[in-house]
Protein backbone atom coordinates (compact mmCIF):
# COMPACT_ATOMS: atom_id res chain seq x y z
CA UNK A 1 0.00 0.00 0.00
CA UNK A 2 1.50 3.29 -0.96
CA UNK A 3 2.13 5.91 2.00
CA UNK A 4 -0.24 8.66 2.28
CA UNK A 5 -0.10 11.91 2.93
CA UNK A 6 -2.23 12.64 6.86
CA UNK A 7 -5.69 13.96 6.27
CA UNK A 8 -6.76 17.13 5.92
CA UNK A 9 -8.73 17.33 9.16
CA UNK A 10 -5.83 15.80 10.83
CA UNK A 11 -3.49 18.47 9.71
CA UNK A 12 -6.22 21.67 10.18
CA UNK A 13 -4.92 22.38 13.42
CA UNK A 14 -5.84 25.67 14.73
CA UNK A 15 -3.69 28.82 13.18
CA UNK A 16 -1.36 30.71 15.59
CA UNK A 17 -0.14 34.23 15.36
CA UNK A 18 3.52 34.09 14.54
CA UNK A 19 5.24 35.90 17.39
CA UNK A 20 2.75 33.81 19.67
CA UNK A 21 4.26 30.69 17.76
CA UNK A 22 8.43 31.87 18.30
CA UNK A 23 7.92 32.99 21.33
CA UNK A 24 6.71 29.15 22.15
CA UNK A 25 9.32 27.59 19.74
CA UNK A 26 12.02 30.20 21.96
CA UNK A 27 10.72 28.65 25.24
CA UNK A 28 11.13 25.20 23.88
CA UNK A 29 14.40 25.32 22.63
CA UNK A 30 15.38 27.82 25.66
CA UNK A 31 14.05 25.15 28.38
CA UNK A 32 16.01 22.30 26.49
CA UNK A 33 19.28 23.57 26.64
CA UNK A 34 19.51 24.86 22.99
CA UNK A 35 22.95 27.48 23.01
CA UNK A 36 24.05 28.97 20.00
CA UNK A 37 21.11 29.12 18.07
CA UNK A 38 20.66 29.55 14.23
CA UNK A 39 17.34 29.73 13.26
CA UNK A 40 17.02 28.94 9.76
CA UNK A 41 13.89 28.74 7.55
CA UNK A 42 12.61 26.76 4.12
CA UNK A 43 9.51 28.78 2.67
CA UNK A 44 8.76 30.46 -0.56
CA UNK A 45 10.21 33.43 -1.76
CA UNK A 46 6.97 35.24 -1.67
CA UNK A 47 7.06 39.05 -0.50
CA UNK A 48 4.76 37.70 1.80
CA UNK A 49 7.09 35.61 3.45
CA UNK A 50 9.67 38.09 3.92
CA UNK A 51 7.88 39.80 7.85
CA UNK A 52 7.62 36.00 8.81
CA UNK A 53 10.90 35.67 8.10
CA UNK A 54 12.13 38.25 9.95
CA UNK A 55 9.89 38.16 12.93
CA UNK A 56 11.85 34.53 13.48
CA UNK A 57 15.04 35.75 13.37
CA UNK A 58 14.11 38.74 16.32
CA UNK A 59 12.73 36.58 18.64
CA UNK A 60 16.07 34.16 18.01
CA UNK A 61 18.02 37.60 18.46
CA UNK A 62 19.76 36.49 15.16
CA UNK A 63 18.59 36.81 11.27
CA UNK A 64 17.39 33.47 10.02
CA UNK A 65 19.51 31.56 7.29
CA UNK A 66 17.61 30.91 4.17
CA UNK A 67 17.31 26.90 3.67
CA UNK A 68 14.64 27.23 0.89
CA UNK A 69 13.43 28.32 -2.79
CA UNK A 70 10.06 29.56 -4.86
CA UNK A 71 7.39 27.23 -3.88
CA UNK A 72 8.90 26.06 -0.28
CA UNK A 73 11.21 23.72 -2.09
CA UNK A 74 13.81 22.50 0.51
CA UNK A 75 17.61 22.59 0.07
CA UNK A 76 18.53 20.20 2.73
CA UNK A 77 22.29 20.22 1.99
CA UNK A 78 22.32 23.85 2.69
CA UNK A 79 22.37 22.60 6.43
CA UNK A 80 25.82 22.06 5.54
CA UNK A 81 26.80 25.37 5.68
CA UNK A 82 24.45 26.55 8.54
CA UNK A 83 26.36 24.70 10.82
CA UNK A 84 28.95 26.70 10.43
CA UNK A 85 26.96 30.02 11.53
CA UNK A 86 25.68 28.51 14.82
CA UNK A 87 25.67 25.56 17.15
CA UNK A 88 22.20 24.10 17.78
CA UNK A 89 19.51 24.71 14.68
CA UNK A 90 16.00 25.75 15.22
CA UNK A 91 14.42 25.11 11.88
CA UNK A 92 10.88 26.31 10.83
CA UNK A 93 9.44 25.78 7.30
CA UNK A 94 6.48 25.09 5.07
CA UNK A 95 4.15 25.84 1.76
CA UNK A 96 1.67 29.12 2.42
CA UNK A 97 -1.82 29.77 0.60
CA UNK A 98 -3.57 32.76 0.55
CA UNK A 99 -6.23 33.33 3.48
CA UNK A 100 -9.18 33.90 0.83
CA UNK A 101 -10.60 30.87 -0.86
CA UNK A 102 -12.85 31.01 -4.32
CA UNK A 103 -13.03 27.65 -6.12
CA UNK A 104 -10.58 26.01 -4.07
CA UNK A 105 -7.86 28.50 -4.56
CA UNK A 106 -6.03 30.76 -2.32
CA UNK A 107 -5.99 34.49 -3.22
CA UNK A 108 -3.96 37.44 -1.32
CA UNK A 109 -4.28 41.00 -2.63
CA UNK A 110 -0.26 42.27 -3.93
CA UNK A 111 1.05 46.03 -3.28
CA UNK A 112 -0.30 46.86 -6.53
CA UNK A 113 -4.23 46.03 -5.69
CA UNK A 114 -4.44 42.89 -7.54
CA UNK A 115 -5.75 40.08 -6.58
CA UNK A 116 -3.75 36.51 -7.39
CA UNK A 117 -3.21 33.22 -6.31
CA UNK A 118 -0.76 32.19 -3.36
CA UNK A 119 1.44 30.11 -3.70
CA UNK A 120 1.34 31.05 -7.14
CA UNK A 121 3.84 28.88 -8.15
CA UNK A 122 2.11 25.85 -6.44
CA UNK A 123 -1.21 26.67 -7.93
CA UNK A 124 0.17 27.10 -11.99
CA UNK A 125 1.77 23.47 -11.21
CA UNK A 126 -1.40 22.33 -10.00
CA UNK A 127 -3.69 24.16 -12.60
CA UNK A 128 -3.22 21.77 -15.61
CA UNK A 129 -3.70 18.61 -13.36
CA UNK A 130 -6.38 20.33 -11.89
CA UNK A 131 -8.54 21.60 -15.32
CA UNK A 132 -7.58 17.35 -16.39
CA UNK A 133 -9.90 16.45 -14.10
CA UNK A 134 -12.68 18.81 -14.07
CA UNK A 135 -13.16 18.18 -17.61
CA UNK A 136 -13.58 14.38 -17.10
CA UNK A 137 -15.79 14.92 -14.49
CA UNK A 138 -18.41 16.87 -16.54
CA UNK A 139 -17.73 14.86 -19.91
CA UNK A 140 -18.22 11.03 -18.03
CA UNK A 141 -21.90 11.07 -17.77
CA UNK A 142 -24.69 9.21 -15.64
CA UNK A 143 -27.81 8.03 -16.15
CA UNK A 144 -30.97 5.66 -15.56
CA UNK A 145 -32.61 3.48 -17.53
CA UNK A 146 -34.99 1.68 -15.73
CA UNK A 147 -33.55 0.14 -12.75
CA UNK A 148 -29.43 -0.18 -14.62
CA UNK A 149 -27.69 2.68 -13.56
CA UNK A 150 -25.11 3.92 -16.39
CA UNK A 151 -22.35 5.47 -17.10
CA UNK A 152 -21.08 7.07 -20.63
CA UNK A 153 -17.47 7.19 -21.21
CA UNK A 154 -16.35 9.20 -24.19
CA UNK A 155 -13.57 7.75 -26.70
CA UNK A 156 -11.00 9.96 -25.30
CA UNK A 157 -10.89 8.43 -22.00
CA UNK A 158 -11.13 4.68 -23.89
CA UNK A 159 -8.04 5.05 -25.96
CA UNK A 160 -5.13 5.60 -23.69
CA UNK A 161 -2.48 7.64 -25.12
CA UNK A 162 1.21 7.42 -24.28
CA UNK A 163 2.38 9.85 -21.75
CA UNK A 164 3.59 13.53 -23.04
CA UNK A 165 4.47 16.69 -22.21
CA UNK A 166 1.06 17.41 -20.81
CA UNK A 167 -1.16 15.71 -18.52
CA UNK A 168 -3.88 13.46 -19.41
CA UNK A 169 -5.93 11.57 -17.13
CA UNK A 170 -6.41 7.53 -17.47
CA UNK A 171 -9.20 6.15 -15.87
CA UNK A 172 -9.52 2.67 -14.12
CA UNK A 173 -12.18 1.04 -15.90
CA UNK A 174 -12.64 -1.86 -13.60
CA UNK A 175 -14.01 0.77 -11.01
CA UNK A 176 -16.04 2.72 -13.02
CA UNK A 177 -17.96 -0.08 -15.01
CA UNK A 178 -19.95 -3.06 -13.97
CA UNK A 179 -20.07 -5.07 -17.38
CA UNK A 180 -19.94 -5.11 -20.99
CA UNK A 181 -20.61 -2.21 -23.05
CA UNK A 182 -24.62 -1.90 -23.33
CA UNK A 183 -24.95 0.65 -26.39
CA UNK A 184 -23.36 4.08 -27.97
CA UNK A 185 -23.89 7.16 -26.42
CA UNK A 186 -22.92 10.51 -28.24
CA UNK A 187 -19.55 10.28 -27.39
CA UNK A 188 -18.70 6.90 -26.14
CA UNK A 189 -19.70 3.76 -24.69
CA UNK A 190 -22.48 2.94 -21.82
CA UNK A 191 -21.67 0.99 -19.26
CA UNK A 192 -23.30 -0.41 -16.24
CA UNK A 193 -21.96 1.45 -13.43
CA UNK A 194 -19.97 -0.42 -11.41
CA UNK A 195 -22.35 -1.21 -8.03
CA UNK A 196 -19.18 -0.26 -5.50
CA UNK A 197 -19.25 2.84 -7.04
CA UNK A 198 -22.74 3.50 -6.88
CA UNK A 199 -23.25 2.55 -3.07
CA UNK A 200 -20.62 5.56 -2.41
CA UNK A 201 -23.40 8.55 -3.31
CA UNK A 202 -26.83 6.19 -2.94
CA UNK A 203 -28.54 9.92 -2.25
CA UNK A 204 -27.20 11.50 -5.18
CA UNK A 205 -27.92 8.86 -7.60
CA UNK A 206 -31.54 8.73 -6.91
CA UNK A 207 -32.41 11.52 -8.56
CA UNK A 208 -31.03 10.55 -11.67
CA UNK A 209 -33.20 10.03 -14.90
CA UNK A 210 -32.91 9.06 -18.74
CA UNK A 211 -31.34 12.59 -18.91
CA UNK A 212 -27.61 11.65 -19.33
CA UNK A 213 -25.50 14.11 -15.89
CA UNK A 214 -22.06 14.49 -15.57
CA UNK A 215 -20.24 12.28 -13.08
CA UNK A 216 -18.68 14.98 -10.91
CA UNK A 217 -17.48 14.04 -7.38
CA UNK A 218 -18.22 10.29 -8.10
CA UNK A 219 -15.02 10.24 -10.08
CA UNK A 220 -13.06 10.17 -6.81
CA UNK A 221 -8.70 9.47 -6.24
CA UNK A 222 -9.14 6.32 -6.87
CA UNK A 223 -10.96 5.53 -9.80
CA UNK A 224 -8.10 7.70 -12.67
CA UNK A 225 -4.52 8.58 -12.10
CA UNK A 226 -2.31 10.85 -14.45
CA UNK A 227 0.23 10.41 -17.15
CA UNK A 228 2.56 13.12 -17.56
CA UNK A 229 6.07 12.70 -18.94
CA UNK A 230 8.24 14.13 -16.00
CA UNK A 231 11.16 16.02 -16.08
CA UNK A 232 12.96 13.56 -12.93
CA UNK A 233 16.56 15.15 -13.51
CA UNK A 234 15.65 18.55 -13.72
CA UNK A 235 16.68 21.55 -11.26
CA UNK A 236 13.99 24.14 -12.28
CA UNK A 237 12.12 24.30 -9.03
CA UNK A 238 8.26 23.67 -10.54
CA UNK A 239 9.46 20.44 -12.03
CA UNK A 240 11.20 19.21 -8.92
CA UNK A 241 8.13 19.70 -6.87
CA UNK A 242 5.79 18.47 -9.63
CA UNK A 243 8.06 15.15 -9.14
CA UNK A 244 7.70 15.83 -5.35
CA UNK A 245 3.86 15.36 -5.12
CA UNK A 246 2.57 13.79 -8.95
CA UNK A 247 1.72 10.50 -7.55
CA UNK A 248 -0.84 12.35 -4.83
CA UNK A 249 -2.36 14.41 -7.70
CA UNK A 250 -4.99 12.44 -8.08
CA UNK A 251 -6.45 12.26 -4.35
CA UNK A 252 -5.23 16.83 -4.44
CA UNK A 253 -7.20 17.37 -7.29
CA UNK A 254 -10.46 15.61 -5.99
CA UNK A 255 -10.44 17.32 -2.63
CA UNK A 256 -12.74 20.76 -1.95
CA UNK A 257 -9.87 22.75 -1.39
CA UNK A 258 -7.20 21.81 -3.91
CA UNK A 259 -4.92 24.60 -3.49
CA UNK A 260 -4.68 23.84 0.11
CA UNK A 261 -4.00 20.34 0.04
CA UNK A 262 -1.69 20.89 -2.69
CA UNK A 263 0.25 22.96 -0.05
CA UNK A 264 0.11 20.62 2.99
CA UNK A 265 1.48 17.50 0.98
CA UNK A 266 3.98 19.53 -0.45
CA UNK A 267 4.67 20.95 3.22
CA UNK A 268 4.71 16.66 4.35
CA UNK A 269 7.08 15.65 1.69
CA UNK A 270 9.85 18.75 2.53
CA UNK A 271 9.79 18.01 6.04
CA UNK A 272 10.69 14.12 5.52
CA UNK A 273 13.39 15.48 3.41
CA UNK A 274 14.94 17.38 6.04
CA UNK A 275 14.39 14.95 8.49
CA UNK A 276 15.70 12.41 6.69
CA UNK A 277 18.90 14.64 5.68
CA UNK A 278 19.04 15.24 9.60
CA UNK A 279 18.93 11.82 10.66
CA UNK A 280 21.28 9.78 7.47
CA UNK A 281 23.26 13.02 6.10
CA UNK A 282 24.06 15.63 8.19
CA UNK A 283 26.91 15.73 10.73
CA UNK A 284 25.03 16.54 13.85
CA UNK A 285 27.63 15.65 16.54
CA UNK A 286 26.69 17.11 19.42
CA UNK A 287 23.82 19.03 17.88
CA UNK A 288 20.43 20.14 19.29
CA UNK A 289 17.68 20.27 16.28
CA UNK A 290 14.57 21.13 16.86
CA UNK A 291 11.87 21.47 13.14
CA UNK A 292 8.62 22.95 12.76
CA UNK A 293 6.71 22.27 9.53
CA UNK A 294 3.62 23.75 8.89
CA UNK A 295 1.14 25.99 6.74
CA UNK A 296 1.08 29.74 6.38
CA UNK A 297 -1.85 31.18 6.03
CA UNK A 298 -1.27 34.85 4.60
CA UNK A 299 -4.15 37.43 5.34
CA UNK A 300 -1.87 39.85 3.65
CA UNK A 301 1.18 40.65 2.10
CA UNK A 302 2.19 41.47 5.60
CA UNK A 303 0.17 39.56 8.19
CA UNK A 304 0.53 35.85 8.46
CA UNK A 305 -0.23 32.90 10.40
CA UNK A 306 1.07 29.51 10.87
CA UNK A 307 -0.70 26.35 11.52
CA UNK A 308 1.60 23.45 12.87
CA UNK A 309 1.49 20.22 11.78
CA UNK A 310 4.96 18.01 12.08
CA UNK A 311 7.79 18.23 14.29
CA UNK A 312 11.08 16.74 14.43
CA UNK A 313 13.36 16.62 17.37
CA UNK A 314 17.26 15.23 17.97
CA UNK A 315 19.04 16.18 20.88
CA UNK A 316 22.69 16.00 21.48
CA UNK A 317 23.16 14.76 18.03
CA UNK A 318 21.32 11.59 18.94
CA UNK A 319 19.89 10.65 15.83
CA UNK A 320 18.25 7.14 16.37
CA UNK A 321 16.27 8.75 19.43
CA UNK A 322 14.93 11.35 17.22
CA UNK A 323 11.74 12.03 18.21
CA UNK A 324 8.58 12.95 15.50
CA UNK A 325 5.26 14.89 16.31
CA UNK A 326 2.09 14.67 14.33
CA UNK A 327 -0.20 17.48 14.06
CA UNK A 328 -1.93 17.24 17.61
CA UNK A 329 1.19 16.30 19.07
CA UNK A 330 3.41 19.28 17.78
CA UNK A 331 0.63 21.64 18.59
CA UNK A 332 -0.21 20.21 21.62
CA UNK A 333 3.75 20.60 22.55
CA UNK A 334 3.78 23.87 21.20
CA UNK A 335 0.55 24.87 23.35
CA UNK A 336 2.26 23.95 26.81
CA UNK A 337 4.79 26.79 26.11
CA UNK A 338 4.77 29.83 27.61
CA UNK A 339 5.23 32.50 25.20
CA UNK A 340 9.16 34.04 25.35
CA UNK A 341 8.97 38.09 24.50
CA UNK A 342 11.72 39.36 23.20
CA UNK A 343 13.27 42.28 25.99
CA UNK A 344 14.51 44.79 22.92
CA UNK A 345 12.24 46.05 20.35
CA UNK A 346 12.21 44.95 16.45
CA UNK A 347 14.11 48.23 15.74
CA UNK A 348 16.81 47.85 18.86
CA UNK A 349 17.11 44.37 17.76
CA UNK A 350 17.74 45.81 14.01
CA UNK A 351 20.77 48.14 15.63
CA UNK A 352 18.55 51.56 15.31
CA UNK A 353 18.24 53.52 17.81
Amino acid sequence: MPISPPSEDLLAQPPMELMQLFGRMRSFTDRAGFRGILPAIWQCSDESQSIKKALFGYVYNCPSFNLGRVGALLDPTRLATAAHHGHDLVIIGGSHVGGEEHDGIGYIRRIHDQVAPCCGMLRRMLDPYLQVYLRASQLIKLSRDGKTLRIEIPYKYLFQKPAGDTPRIRLRRELLIGGEAIGEGSLGKIYPLHPELAARSPQQLMSLGSRPEPIGALLHAETFSFSKLLERDSHEPKNMLEVSIYEFLPEIVTTKSPHRRLCNVNTWRQFHRIASYITDSFDGVGRNIFVLAGLTIDHSIRHNSFVPQFGFWMERGRALDARYYGPAEIYDLLAQQPVYRPPVTFLEYAGIS
